[in-house]
C-alpha cells in the first residue's frame, strides 16, 4: 500500500515528469487530446502521490482501495503516465499507446489494464458512475468514497 506522504516539491516534480509521459505518448502514438491530460496532471498528481489515494499497485484489486473515474475517458495518457509512475506497470508500455494490442488504449479500459477501476469514454458519465460506486462501496467493510476527476 502507498504509504509515503510525499512533498509538494515532490508532487510537483511527479506532475511534470507526467506531462513529459503524456507528451512523448501523444507523440508516439500519432494522435490523441493532449489538452486535457495536460490540464489534468496536477490534479492526478496530487491524488496519486500527494497521500491523498489508498492503493497498492503491487494488488490493484485490493479491496480496501480507494477508487479513481478518470471521467473524461479521452484524458487517459495522464492516467497512463500516473499508474505507470506509482508502479502499476512498467514505464516501457507508455510507447505503446493506442497501438493494436496495447493494454493503453485511447480511452481507459478496466479489463486490459492495471489500477484502471471503470471503462470510461462518454463526457459525462463518470458522475453517475462514482456515485454508484459509492452506494455499493457504502456500509461494507472497507467502505471508501471514489475519487473522480
Amino acid at each position: 500500500m502507498n504509504q509515503l506522504a510525499f512533498s509538494a516539491d515532490v508532487v510537483e516534480a511527479k506532475a511534470r515528469r507526467m506531462r513529459l509521459d503524456i507528451v512523448e505518448m501523444i507523440a508516439e502514438a500519432g494522435s490523441g487530446h493532449p489538452g486535457g491530460s495536460l490540464s489534468a496532471a496536477d490534479i492526478v498528481a496530487t491524488l496519486y502521490f500527494g497521500d491523498v489515494l489508498r492503493y497498492d499497485s503491487s494488488d490493484p484489486a485490493w479491496p480496501a482501495r480507494d477508487r479513481f473515474v478518470l471521467s473524461k475517458g479521452h484524458a487517459a495518457p495522464v492516467l497512463y503516465a500516473a499508474l505507470a509512475e506509482a508502479g502499476y506497470f512498467g514505464r516501457d508500455h507508455l510507447s505503446t499507446l493506442r497501438k493494436l494490442g496495447s493494454m493503453l488504449q485511447g480511452h481507459p479500459d478496466s479489463k486490459k489494464t492495471p489500477g484502471v477501476e471503470v471503462s470510461t469514454g462518454s463526457l459525462g458519465q463518470g458522475l453517475s458512475i462514482a456515485a454508484g460506486l459509492a452506494v455499493g462501496l457504502r456500509g461494507g467493510e472497507h467502505s471508501r468514497l471514489p475519487h473522480l476527476a
